[in-house]
């Protein structure tokens, strides 16, 4: 009986003292990031100020995820596990919202004195809508912009968009064919270079249609607009203005350093001006900026990559915990560009004074960025019937009924929602 008691003693303990060590104290939050390397220590720099400033009224601890990120966070969820706050990108608000993981902060940033809905871009803050109820703060927008050689440009005697112009899918298209196949530092060149990236969105916003209407549940995919839109990537193609998706044998983005191709449909954040500088100097060229064309009713649609940091629904002191994500999401806003908040395009200049030259294009894309309407069932019906059904057919052969298969993919989409 003694020994039986004394087992009983040990276990009881043991699970005394594991809960004790799996227990922490009720203002200390953890924020789950992908961010890994440089980018990690930079991060865990922001968080270790942010800690400084709380001056002990909550601690903020990091989880780093690098890789599989959203299949260990889904698993961590599932076993109620779930840090308090985590990274998620745009397209999966909807679906963490819908499964109820993520907590609804609209009275939140509605009332709060330091950052409100008004205080960003329109189409930033409505990346992390759902149902008309905010659950997460962007911290960031990566909107895309067209980057171009000019000195490719002047040398093939070949007018230039400016840094604001707002140049039509015609005039783009009408320039890409003054450009491609023209002789530049001894080859052949291309107008730009598409394989997946910019991604299907921009061409069908490029004729003024959409996918999804706003209540993310209506199915306009098939809309002549959007025939139009995907007609324009058809013809870059079936007119040789871009390489074939086949024959594309490294990074998109190096085809343009390396003056293949006189064009890039890029994200502001990407670094050509560093690379640039690299260069030998026999190599260098002068960059240029302009805005994603304009449909035809004159509205540039740059889709903006944007993630925001949500707070788990598990979270206990809501109160306290969204005080310390407001104080993170405001200090991100020093660290990428760019800042998803309006009035803050000159702070670019602290962050990457390499980018001064570009703040003009970045200003009108931040105005113009813009998202998908998402619904909950995004990841499936995107890579289901947008990317296999529809843009990887047209890359694999672009001679293929585009048209068909629009119908067939919103056929498709129309079916899954409404299950």
């Amino acid at each position: 009986m003694k020994k039986y008691m004394t087992t009983i003693l040990v276990l009881l303990v043991t699970i005394v003292l594991v809960a004790c060590q799996s227990s922490k104290p009720s203002n200390e939050f953890t924020i789950a990031t992908w961010a890994a390397g440089t980018e990690l220590a930079e991060f865990n720099e922001i968080v270790n100020e942010v800690n400084e400033a709380a001056d002990g009224k909550y601690v903020i601890k990091t989880l780093s995820i690098p890789s599989d990120y959203y299949i260990k966070l889904s698993t961590q969820i599932a076993g109620r596990k779930a840090p308090e706050f985590f990274w998620l990108t745009q397209e999966l608000i909807a679906k963490y919202a819908d499964l109820g993981a993520i907590a609804d902060i609209t009275e939140y940033l509605s009332s709060s004195e330091n950052l409100t809905q008004d205080d960003y871009y329109d189409g930033v803050i409505k990346s992390a809508s759902f149902n008309n109820k905010y659950y997460g703060l962007p911290w960031i927008a990566n909107p895309f912009i067209v980057y171009y050689n000019k000195t490719m440009f002047d040398a093939l005697g070949v007018d230039a968009p400016t840094a604001t112009d707002d140049w039509t899918w015609s005039e783009f298209i009408d320039i890409s064919r003054q450009l491609a196949g023209k002789t530049y530092r001894d080859k052949s060149v291309y107008a730009t270079v598409i394989e997946g990236n910019p991604n299907i969105e921009t061409f069908i916003w490029s004729g003024g249609g959409d996918i999804l209407a706003a209540d993310g549940k209506t199915v306009i995919l098939d809309s002549d607009a959007t025939k139009q839109g995907v007609g324009n990537l058809v013809t870059l193609f079936r007119e040789n203005l871009i390489p074939r998706y086949n024959t594309i044998s490294y990074a998109r983005n190096v085809y343009f350093e390396r003056q293949e191709v006189a064009m890039y449909m890029g994200g502001i954040q990407d670094d050509f001006e560093r690379k640039i500088a690299l260069m030998d100097e026999a190599d260098q060229f002068e960059l240029g900026y302009a805005p994603i064309p304009a449909d035809p009713n004159g509205q540039s649609n740059p889709f903006d990559w944007t993630a925001s940091t949500v707070m788990s629904s598990s979270v206990k002191d809501k109160d306290l915990a969204y005080e310390a994500l407001e104080a993170l999401t405001l200090a991100f806003f020093t660290w990428k560009i760019a800042p998803p908040i309006k009035g803050t395009v000159d702070d670019i200049l602290i962050i990457a004074p390499e980018k001064a030259a570009a703040l003009d294009t970045i200003q009108h894309a931040l105005n113009h960025a813009r998202s998908a309407n998402y619904t909950e069932v995004w990841t499936e019906v995107s890579d289901l019937y947008l990317w296999r059904g529809l843009y990887l057919p047209i890359l694999q052969n672009p001679e293929v009924d585009y048209v068909d298969l629009i119908d067939k993919a919103a056929s498709g989409m129309r079916s899954k929602i409404g299950d």
